[in-house]
């Protein structure tokens, strides 16, 4: 079997700001977008780690139209969510349409989860309702953003400080002093910027 391209940005250090760095070169006027398709859909859920690489090959082969929507959706979701993160980060009010939208994704998941218990041991937990539908990594998605926007302390969600960076990751330093997406990347180039210009 052919080994897996990997071409996600993996910096964000939280599934949902993974997500929403899917889109390449976000601040140019050719973004690149790595969503584009279900199969690159299932491919970012698979290696995010909110779907296991068992469903994901049961899914990746899909077709049909509720594949594309779902990818389209999921590209809706990546938006809805990084409106709500330009506008956290500039200190602007979160616009109440992302939220909505943002909501109704987060309710749709909860609604194909289930709660059920093993028979090997006396626990509960919960799984896909249907394990094999299509919509699943647009709920995975989802639910990954509920946990970033209620359970993430916000003031460690930074943007990468090089101009031409829209790249948004959570900043678990130390010293909580974290300003590039990728020292070896944006940060060699804005630095090298900066002291050409000075």
């Amino acid at each position: 079997m052919a080994k897996q391209t990997n071409p996600f940005d993996w910096s964000g250090g939280h599934a949902a700001l993974d997500l929403v760095n899917t889109l390449d070169e976000r601040p140019s006027d050719a973004p690149i977008d790595n969503l584009a398709t279900y199969a690159n859909v299932v491919a970012f859920a698979e290696l995010a780690g909110l779907i296991s690489p068992s469903l994901a090959r049961e899914l990746r082969p899909l077709t049909g139209a509720i594949n594309a929507s779902t990818a389209r959706r999921v590209r809706v979701l990546r938006e809805q969510l990084y409106a709500v993160l330009v506008a956290l980060h500039t200190n602007r009010p979160v616009p109440q349409s992302a939220l909505g939208a943002i909501t109704r994704d987060i309710h749709r998941a909860h609604a194909a989860r289930s709660l059920v218990s093993t028979t090997e041991s006396p626990t509960v937990t919960s799984c896909w309702t249907l394990p094999a539908a299509p919509e699943i990594p647009l709920h995975a998605c989802a639910l990954a953003v509920e946990e970033l926007l209620l359970s993430t302390d916000h003031s460690q969600i930074r943007k990468c400080c090089a101009a031409d960076c829209a790249v948004y990751f959570l900043d678990t330093s130390k010293a909580h002093r974290r300003q590039w997406c990728s020292m070896r990347n944006c940060g060699n180039r804005e630095k090298q910027r900066r002291w050409r210009s000075a």
